[in-house]
């Protein structure tokens, strides 16, 4: 009586042996290059900051915002990551190489009213081989608030005087031109900035008042 090939099963043993003898990958091993890694990060970053993050000016023109200013690391880094917001919105980001430098932001459709710039900075390191690390858990921030004119301004109370030292006269009667409206006030919203007027206020008295 002929016995059936043993090969097939030969095979399958062979199979079990070496997947006893390997072993197969666990979690714990899988996760344990990103531990590393995330190791070699926290002491590539050790004692590493953003010593300098500075506003030189920031101003804003016809919707137009413009802003620069300077950055340092701390010796060890050697580059920087920076985030710029505008009113808590993240509007941009760069990274700029070296220990020390300038930055600049500007963003246009600006909105009349005040506005807030906030400069967040990371300090960075890059190796020989370009890999790049940011060093997140040191942070430094700078912010500073801007400030678009809207169209038309607000009356200013300039000065008082009097219609008889002026004239010799009552208000009523005779009084400095241009005449302001009824509804001018201190404090009250104008159309065109730089416009001067009087307003009679008594017999005796008129108040100038300016558009700024």
């Amino acid at each position: 009586m002929s016995r059936p090939p043993l090969i097939p099963s030969l095979c399958v043993l062979l199979s079990a042996l070496l997947l006893t003898a390997c072993g197969s990958v666990s979690e714990s091993e899988q996760e344990l290059p990103v531990d590393a890694l995330g190791t070699q990060e926290q002491a590539m970053c050790s004692g590493l900051s953003v010593s300098t993050l500075a506003f030189s000016g920031a101003s804003t023109y016809l919707g137009e915002m413009a802003a620069s200013g300077s950055w340092a690391v701390s010796a060890g880094a050697n580059a920087v990551r920076l985030e710029y917001y505008l009113d808590n919105v993240l509007y941009a980001s760069e990274e700029r190489t070296g220990t020390s430098g300038t930055w600049y932001f500007s963003q246009t459709g600006i909105t009349c009213g005040t506005h807030t710039l906030l400069v967040k900075a990371w300090p960075m390191v890059i190796d020989s081989a370009g890999n790049r690390t940011t060093c997140w858990a040191s942070p430094r921030s700078a912010s500073q608030a801007i400030t678009e004119a809207c169209p038309g301004g607000t009356w200013v109370l300039d000065s008082y005087e009097s219609c008889y030292d002026l004239y010799m006269t009552s208000c009523y009667t005779r009084s400095p031109n241009p005449k302001c409206a009824t509804s001018v006030q201190e404090g009250g919203s104008c159309s065109t900035v730089g416009t001067y007027c009087w307003k009679v206020l008594s017999a005796s008295t008129v108040a100038g008042y300016w558009c700024q």
